[in-house]
């Protein structure tokens, strides 16, 4: 079925419709009874995201979901104070071009989605098939305590929402909604938060606190093993109505309006719009690519360990050697007079020796395993292409 062959009728009969989103992420075992399950998160570090329906839906009904996954503040409400805190978190990034939430669009996720598109810092919408799974890999790049200028602050609640759309010739019926909270630590703070919680909780047991026998414990590795730490299934939100904010910096737009001349009331008319309080559809995430192109050629990579099971970002502020060289030592603390060759490895299998021209021919967001192998006390870099 066509998405313009959907009736207004079948498209409110689909307002019943539920879903199912999974997140693998370590889960607080001391979480917030009104708040629900906390998913503890790294920094910059990509997570899983399992997107399913619920029961099925009847054969009439169109397949084709659009999602929007979004980074929202939790108990934030009124739009002007959210984008205050979205703006104080911006002005203090490296770069303008610093998303709050990122998205690998790698060939695991390729599989399962489409359509995908940067619709706000904090959001990005792709279409799936309701009929199977989509996968999904997210990272978000902000602290919970980074919205205020003040050290040791408790930070703010974060919640990963998703919304979830049928699309017909009449318009987007948003279907469902579904939130969880997320707290989200530098430098994998979320691994020692869980090893505190549980060193804690083992102390209350053996005082015999928390309702359990007293010395009896279990242990984090026992907990992984059937998965009690590590799957969060967001919580279905019954409220449809409220609109999400998204941010889109006022820089980016004043840009935009300097590079094709527009003024602020042609900005308007195009449907490129100043930062949001609602989920209109109208907004054009094409203003950030065209900004792209005039600026330095960067490179965002992902890459992994053989060993590991999420990537990392690398950010290479030029497409050049010396300027990869710099981020792997950014992230892996790996001095740069230790480098030594740098190779990658095709497809096909080939060996070549890693150039300028070589790092220019990548596309932004290509994944790679990443060796570092110490040869004779120099580091031998290694990226094969996955």
């Amino acid at each position: 079925m066509h998405l313009s062959s959907i009736s207004p009728e079948e498209l409110y009969s689909s307002k019943g419709r539920q879903f199912e989103h999974i997140l693998e992420a370590p889960l607080s075992l001391r979480p917030k009874t009104s708040s629900g399950p906390m998913s503890y998160l790294n920094k910059g570090q990509f997570y899983p995201i399992t997107l399913r329906q619920k029961g099925g839906a009847p054969a009439q009904h169109n397949h084709t979901i659009r999602s929007v996954v979004m980074l929202v503040f939790g108990e934030e409400k009124v739009c002007d104070d959210q984008l205050k805190h979205w703006r104080f978190w911006q002005s203090r990034q490296h770069t303008i071009k610093q998303r709050c939430l990122d998205i690998a669009d790698y060939k695991e996720s390729f599989n399962t989605i489409s359509n995908m598109e940067e619709i706000a810092y904090n959001a990005i919408s792709f279409t799936w098939d309701s009929r199977s799974e989509a996968r999904i890999f997210i990272s978000v790049n902000c602290l919970s305590t980074d919205f205020s200028p003040q050290k040791g602050v408790r930070g703010l609640p974060l919640n990963l929402q998703i919304d979830s759309y049928v699309c017909g010739s009449h318009g987007d019926l948003l279907v469902h909604r579904a939130a969880g909270q997320v707290k989200v630590f530098c430098d994998k703070g979320a691994e020692r938060k869980i090893r505190d919680e549980e060193r804690k909780q083992t102390r209350r047991r053996l005082k015999g606190l928390d309702g359990a026998p007293a010395g009896t414990s279990t242990s984090e590795q026992e907990r992984r093993s059937v998965g009690y730490l590590d799957i969060t299934v967001f919580k279905s939100v019954s409220d449809l109505e409220s609109q999400p904010v998204l941010f889109i910096p006022e820089s980016q737009i004043c840009a935009l309006q300097r590079n094709v001349g527009l003024s602020g009331e042609d900005v308007e008319s195009s449907g490129q719009r100043r930062p949001l309080c609602n989920g209109e559809q109208q907004i054009d995430p094409n203003p950030a690519k065209r900004l792209r192109q005039s600026e330095p050629h960067r490179v965002l990579l992902y890459v992994r360990r053989e060993e590991e099971e999420v990537f990392d970002a690398l950010m290479l502020k030029t497409a050049t050697l010396s300027s990869l060289l710099e981020a792997v030592n950014e992230k892996y603390d790996i001095p740069l007079d230790r480098f030594g060759k740098v190779y990658k490895r095709c497809k096909k299998g080939i060996l070549l020796n890693m150039d300028d021209n070589v790092i220019q021919r990548y596309s932004n967001e290509d994944t790679f395993q990443m060796d570092l192998e110490d040869v004779g006390g120099r580091v031998v870099l290694t990226l094969t292409e996955i």
